[in-house]
């Protein structure tokens, strides 16, 4: 079990660690509340400091939502597997769902992207496309979009 790195529960401390954790990437509020929680601080100084930090616009569940999107689009995930990720990282459903339409992806040309980068010859045969289509669900993935993308063969190579 990790110690507690905390010396008291002052909300200066908590909120200089906090601002350290959001220097180095964005985080949700959940996240900021669990990495804090394990450091020893209580709740009330927890859900103060957080609250600070958002009315400072250091910590914005939106701006952390639109940074992971990027991240997992270009790592070659899918609408569902993203919008799951972002419910688990506690990013209410109503700001995933208006940073997603937002970001206006198309995600068909991400299937696509991610069977060209992740296979190296075309589907020759029937069980080839459907390991595909198979590997394009798992990465969330619509089965319309895992459908038509695992029929994709570049023209040239990438």
């Amino acid at each position: 079990m990790r110690p507690s790195l905390a010396p008291s529960d002052h909300p200066a401390a908590a909120e200089k660690i906090a601002l350290g954790l959001l220097t180095r990437r964005e985080h949700s509020a959940f996240e900021l509340k669990q990495k804090l929680s394990l450091r020893g601080f209580s709740a009330d100084v927890i859900d103060d400091v957080i609250h600070r930090l958002f009315e400072q616009g250091w910590q914005s569940d939106a701006r952390y939502a639109r940074a992971y999107l990027r991240m997992r689009v270009a790592r070659g995930y899918g609408l569902m597997a993203i919008r799951a990720e972002l419910r688990q990282r506690g990013v209410e459903s109503a700001c995933v769902a208006t940073v997603i339409a937002e970001a206006e992806i198309d995600w068909l040309a991400c299937a696509t992207r991610q069977v060209a980068r992740h296979y190296q010859q075309p589907a020759n045969d029937r069980a080839a496309l459907l390991h595909r289509y198979r590997h394009l669900l798992n990465r969330g993935f619509s089965p319309e979009q895992a459908r038509v993308a695992s029929a994709f063969w570049p023209d040239e190579p990438p």
